[in-house]
């Protein structure tokens, strides 16, 4: 059976490149780069690792990968701004990551133009292997299920700044509008994430950045702007969905009330879906249960609170933990995902399931997540009191004494981390057997991979790319299987369950909301 990928790259990283010389997205990226002072070994190891390719369109196209969710995402500013700080060496064959290019890149007016090119880099480059292909999906006529030279993609975009020239032109909201119209109308877009990484003019993020100084990707505003429901009306208007992914937790909520008819049993009127989602493991009243230690108030010119967790413990595993961070998903998210007739996408970020954060896994004291939450969202999000919350002082959370055996041996990750994927699998379908409207049968045909490879993210060791899905897909079989059993849902078949999300559920949403938009 293929594969289908609700949110990955094939296209993003070249963006880094020069353009007379910059790879195909059919090309291997093999990356070797040196960072400068300031940069330990391990941490340039994970850089090189998080920049090789994942999901190139050879990977999707040999490991029949057969549809995907193909993400045209401009490189956010401030993320170029730093790298172009820095000293970055590329020994290599490829010059990966080109310093007039960056500075290109840094200036922020040129994310539309950005988006364009991706798009046309995807869709005219020739493959290397005779006879594949990549096709863009524009209504469900066009994808070919029996036709396996063919990497099908349906394009999602990643962010509303995509659609800007330069932000702060005082004809930027004009110039704005003309570029979404122009390009949603040429082109069916299915899903356009409202932010992203940095803070933008249309809805408050969770703050989501690796690698970088954090200050420049505080999340500083409160929910969704009046301009943002603006142009979430406009996408409803068009029949694009909103992915819910990087939006706070407030603009989520913000989201939910916009399109949640109050029946006896709510309606949606559309489906809400998270392309490539982790679980806090958490209902949202416990969003704070787990603090390490008191929020620290960053001051009035950072304008947020930098707050640390602890890793809650699995309910199914004594060895297996959660991210509470509030980009990921709370319990109710995921009911009204699955209320609004919505899908959640597995993320294969190795931190977004929950393991520690692999640079610094074995150098802590007491594993722990770090986020920020903006002055203007703190009443929202901690109560009354935001410097003065109850700190957490139980034991069924991730301690150090928990790392030892791991730190002994990285060959014991590609099981730790398939235990992590099992978990998140297992506390969705927890949450939709707990509710008296879902229901585990319902959830278990709203749940798809949304890799996000190729998307700068460290993923998990047994499955770090397209190439081995396949054998994933095989190694969970049993443990999954088990999982299912000792839990209460053991009514589920396992090979049908995985062949589900590994394929059938994304393929089945994606048509069918194609159908919708375009008939």
């Amino acid at each position: 059976m293929p594969f289908f990928d609700f949110h990955c790259h094939p296209g993003l990283k070249p963006q880094f490149s020069n353009p007379a010389t910059k790879p195909s997205p059919w090309d291997y990226i093999d990356a070797k780069l040196a960072l400068g002072k300031g940069w330990s070994i391990r941490i340039n190891n994970l850089f090189n690792e998080v920049l090789n390719s994942q999901s190139n369109l050879t990977q999707l196209f040999q490991n029949d990968v057969r549809l995907i969710g193909v993400i045209l995402h401009a490189v956010e500013k401030k993320i170029c701004v730093l790298l172009a700080d820095k000293s970055i060496v590329n020994k290599g064959n490829v010059n990966l990551i080109d310093k007039d290019r960056l500075k290109y890149l840094a200036s922020g007016v040129h994310s539309f133009d950005l988006i364009k090119e991706e798009l046309e880099w995807l869709t005219t480059s020739v493959s290397p292997i005779p006879g594949a292909r990549f096709k863009i999906v524009s209504r469900a006529s066009d994808f070919d299920e029996t036709d396996n030279n063919t990497v099908f993609g349906i394009i999602i975009v990643e962010g509303l700044h995509c659609f800007f020239d330069d932000p702060d032109a005082p004809d930027a909201k004009e110039k704005f509008t003309e570029n979404f119209n122009s390009f949603t109308d040429a082109n069916t877009v299915v899903s356009i994430n409202i932010c992203h990484m940095q803070q933008n003019k249309f809805c408050n993020h969770a703050y989501g950045i690796q690698l970088f100084n954090p200050a420049a990707f505080y999340p500083v505003e409160a929910g969704i702007t009046d301009w943002g429901v603006e142009v979430i009306n406009l996408m409803s208007s068009k029949k694009i969905l909103t992915d819910i992914k990087h939006m706070s937790l407030k603009a989520r909520l913000d989201l939910y009330t916009m399109f949640k008819v109050q029946d006896v049993v709510p309606r949606f009127i559309q489906p809400i879906i998270c392309t490539h989602a982790g679980t806090t493991g958490l209902p949202v009243i416990d969003r704070i249960k787990y603090l390490e230690k008191l929020p620290v108030n960053k001051g009035p010119e950072e304008k947020v609170y930098e707050v640390s967790y602890l890793k809650p413990k699995s309910r199914f595993y004594d060895d297996v933990y959660h991210n509470c961070s509030s980009i990921n998903l709370y319990d109710e998210d995921i009911e009204n995902i699955f209320l609004s007739e919505g899908i959640v996408g597995l993320s294969f970020d190795q931190r977004i399931l929950g393991f520690g954060d692999d640079s610094v896994q074995t150098s802590v004291v007491v594993p722990h997540d770090v986020e920020y939450i903006s002055h203007l969202e703190a009443g929202f999000f901690f109560g009354p009191h935001p410097e003065n919350p109850k700190i957490y002082n139980g034991t069924d959370v991730w301690a150090s004494e928990d790392l030892d055996e791991l730190s002994n041996s990285r060959d014991l990750y590609p099981a730790v981390h398939r235990k992590f994927l099992i978990n998140n699998i297992l506390h969705i379908l927890w949450v939709a057997g707990k509710h008296t409207h879902i229901g585990i049968n319902k959830a278990a045909k709203q749940i798809c991979l949304g890799t996000d490879f190729d998307g700068l993210i460290n993923a998990i060791d047994c499955c770090k790319n397209a190439g081995e899905l396949q054998q994933l897909k095989h190694d969970l079989r049993e443990e999954l299987a088990q999982g299912l059993n000792d839990n209460g849902f053991g009514t589920l078949n396992v090979n049908v369950l995985l062949d589900d999300i590994f394929y059938n559920n994304g393929k089945n949403f994606m048509l069918k909301r194609l159908k919708e938009m375009k008939g």
